[in-house]
């Protein structure tokens, strides 16, 4: 059974029910099923067959889900770029995977006229909203193409996605996903939300990532998505109380700016039931923040575009908990435990034994959303499944109760004097100081220690702080072998398509400066 084959079961059920919302316009589960037949067969017409690798390329939209959907309906491999991606990346993604079709925007051409430049293997173009650059609209792509059920026909194990990874550390590897990917993904987050009437999932996040990941589970789970693409938190506050949300997934930077500029007060907040919290690891004094000041919704879990997602989960009633229990107030810095669909998680150190409670290694998994590899790149899919497992290039460890921690990236560890120093642990006590709105710490090159911890700081509007305050800050809680020797203020910390910090460019501008 298929990711289709699972909306499709909510079309029959519930036909009249609304299945898209917001920005691209309004669909019911009737519609949506009908649209997506004929985007599948409007794709078989114009000459693509199973592995057909297409591409949407827009603003979170109804029509582009819809494609996806209707790309998956032919059986046809989604590749994911991202309109906050450099061209330069985004060509590089679309070429490097053998990307036939894009779905895209009109807002967007500009960069489509490099995709036609310099991706010979891209042969069809559509525009979603209206037609474009000599380029057909999605309503004329789909003319006259019938209706008629067309759902994947191929193999669990055939390809559907190719993930282009976050690419924190240079180009993004491309991953081969299965069928599997979807499935099972739906299926662990439907073992993860307890909802008890049809929920509304908003959908802020990109759609063409994590996001649209979650959006299409959601679908699977009868549940209204609506897409919006501002990401300013009044206009989400307005829309929570518009569409009454239940259930939002946001990067920890956007909780941040919830915590920092809304007062749930000012909004009728009462429909949420879940705030998940992925894609970076989360401040453990933000977690405790959000649940005093939204209530017990926050919950916490964890994937990567090589295995899919939920690998963990941590639900609002245990992130309460821990929020209210001194005892378990350490928790708070957990991902959560081991989710139904995942068949191992485990801890592993460099020599491939699995490790017990309270020791650091490598996290691994087994699941059946796991990717086959990377494309085109033997050496690195050998690396990343040594001894059996997928490595997830994740530092932690897991507790006796099975709650699993993030040290931090496995090449983001400092080295300072012979010392291991994870960048984490000084961000989750940085970020509590009432001044500071984000923060990255990284190595950087020192002539006495090896590397020396280097702090750059984003600051909330209108506050100040004295950079020696957070080196004492970090020294008190840590010790001063772990105290940052320098601080650095920036008006924003450079980030990838999915809100991740690039740790890689803040330590490229420090080894330029070294050069020079």
């Amino acid at each position: 059974m298929c990711l289709t084959d699972m909306i499709d079961r909510v079309a029959r059920l519930y036909p009249e029910r609304l299945a898209l919302d917001g920005v691209g316009g309004t669909y019911t589960y009737k519609e949506t099923v009908r649209l997506t037949n004929q985007i599948a067969h409007a794709i078989r017409r114009a000459g693509f067959r199973a592995g057909t690798r297409f591409a949407i390329y827009t603003p979170n939209h109804s029509l582009g889900l819809a494609v996806i959907v209707g790309g998956l309906r032919a059986g046809a491999v989604w590749c994911n770029i991202n309109l906050r991606n450099s061209v330069v990346t985004n060509t590089s993604i679309l070429a490097r995977g053998g990307c036939d079709a894009i779905f895209y925007h009109s807002s967007a051409s500009d960069s489509v006229s490099e995709f036609r430049k310099n991706c010979p293997s891209l042969k069809c173009f559509v525009c979603l909203d209206k037609a474009a650059n000599g380029d057909p609209s999605l309503t004329d792509f789909i003319d006259g193409a019938s209706s008629d059920p067309l759902t994947c026909d191929w193999d669990p194990q055939a390809q559907c996605f190719q993930g282009s990874t976050g690419g924190t550390t240079g180009e993004p590897k491309l991953t081969v996903g299965n069928a599997d990917l979807f499935s099972w993904s739906t299926l662990g987050f439907a073992t993860c939300f307890n909802y008890t009437e049809p929920p509304v999932n908003l959908a802020l996040a990109p759609i063409t990532h994590a996001a649209g990941f979650v959006a299409l589970t959601h679908l699977a789970m009868a549940a209204t998505v609506v897409l919006q693409t501002s990401t300013d938190v009044v206009d989400l506050a307005r829309a929570i109380e518009r569409h009454r949300v239940t259930t939002l997934f946001l990067p920890p930077t956007l909780i941040y700016k919830m915590l920092t500029d809304l007062d749930p007060a000012d909004y009728d907040f009462s429909s949420l039931k879940f705030i998940m919290s992925a894609a970076a690891p989360i401040s453990p004094s933000k977690v405790a923040e959000a649940v005093a000041k939204f209530g017990p919704i926050l919950c916490q879990s964890y994937g990567q575009t090589e295995t899919g997602m939920p690998l963990t989960f941590m639900s609002p009633a245990e992130t309460a908990e821990a929020a209210h229990d001194p005892k378990k107030a350490r928790r708070l810095g957990s991902i959560g435990r081991q989710s139904m669909t995942i068949e191992g998680l485990e801890i592993m150190d460099d020599d491939g034994n699995i490790l017990g409670p309270d020791e650091v290694g490598e996290i691994v998994v087994r699941a059946p959303s796991v990717m086959r590899g990377y494309l085109n790149d033997a050496e690195a899919t050998r690396e990343i499944s040594k001894f059996g497992w997928h490595h997830t290039g994740d530092m932690g460890h897991r507790d006796a109760d099975g709650y699993f921690y993030i040290s931090d990236r496995k090449r983001d560890l400092i080295i300072s004097g012979g010392f291991n120093i994870f960048p984490l642990e000084l961000e989750n006590v940085i970020l509590t100081h009432p001044a500071v709105q984000d923060c990255a710490v990284v190595g950087v090159s020192d002539a006495k220690w090896g590397e020396s911890v280097k702090v750059v700081l984003q600051l909330k509007a209108g506050r100040s702080v004295p950079a020696e305050d957070i080196i004492a800050l970090v020294k008190d809680a840590l010790g001063s072998m772990k105290a940052p020797r320098s601080v650095e203020f920036w008006p924003d910390l450079p980030r990838n398509a999915a809100g991740k910090v690039l740790k890689r460019e803040i330590r490229a501008r420090y080894a330029e400066a070294d050069t020079q």
